[in-house]
């Protein structure tokens, strides 16, 4: 996939709003918290019938010189390229989103592995709602307390994966499961196309938005958005388009076009 494309680092570091990195467990946590506060989640390109285009300087482009955002096979292909870029040892993992298709769905969702000082991190910047500000020690079997919640990584014995769960009132809820299986990028290609165009899957037909403002997280799921702080959330509809495109402009700041917001809103206002 990477082609002729050499990363450039600092204009990444830019994008994110660092000065700086370094190759250590600090350094990896403060690249992950960046990623994920400054760049959105978002599923504009598979609402709008296209499949994301997963090339080193598509990503580049449409995540760094675009400043849009994406989902995991976009945000953790350009994450990993950062990561090494920084001097990381990166691999990749294909998991299970099992708080959505159960504990047998099919390998949906892109992480990595990280290593750092000696030690495997799961850093994932591209899961959305859920999933952690923060990488996650892989070597660490308790709970693990980060920013946004308390995590832990269960072993499944009777599957042989590691389950990324989020400790809720109710209890310990599964996010997704993964193993060490070896990850191609033909594997990554042929599960970014199933989630674009499946009808099986939520991204062709539901608007999906997270996004950060220093303490504020606004989540948009088609019209209803959720804006959480830390007195608590506020849930509301968006009226009309223009709301619509007010919203993901000015407190987003999220660069679409007219005809793609309209679009959009017709997708998801009936």
């Amino acid at each position: 996939m990477a082609g002729d494309f050499r990363f450039d680092l600092p204009a990444y570091l830019d994008r994110i709003g660092l000065n700086e990195t370094s190759a250590d467990t600090a350094g990896l946590r403060a690249l992950q918290a960046a990623h994920m506060r400054a760049v959105p989640f978002e599923n504009f390109d598979p609402l709008l019938g296209k499949v994301p285009l997963l090339g080193l300087s598509d990503l580049f482009g449409k995540i760094v010189e675009q400043r849009r955002g994406g989902y995991c096979f976009e945000q953790n292909g350009l994450f990993a390229e950062a990561l090494k870029s920084a001097g990381f040892s990166v691999s990749r993992r294909l998991a299970r989103v099992r708080m959505r298709m159960g504990v047998d769905g099919g390998r949906s969702h892109l992480a990595l592995v990280v290593e750092a000082e000696n030690r495997r991190f799961l850093a994932d910047a591209g899961f959305g709602g859920p999933g952690p500000l923060a990488p996650l020690d892989l070597d660490f079997e308790g709970p693990q307390q980060v920013p946004n919640g308390t995590y832990r990584l269960h072993k499944d014995a009777d599957r042989a994966e590691i389950v990324l769960q989020r400790l809720q009132a109710e209890g310990w809820a599964d996010i997704y499961a993964f193993d060490d299986a070896r990850v191609t990028d033909g594997d990554i290609a042929n599960a970014n196309f199933v989630c674009a165009v499946s009808p099986e899957a939520p991204f062709g037909f539901h608007l999906m938005f997270g996004c950060y403002r220093g303490d504020v997280r606004y989540g948009l799921f088609n019209r209803s958005l959720t804006v959480e702080t830390s007195d608590g959330e506020e849930r509301r509809d968006l009226s009309d388009l223009a709301e619509f495109a007010s919203f993901l402009r000015e407190e987003a700041g999220l660069g679409l076009s007219d005809e793609a917001l309209e679009r959009a809103w017709a997708k998801i206002a009936g």
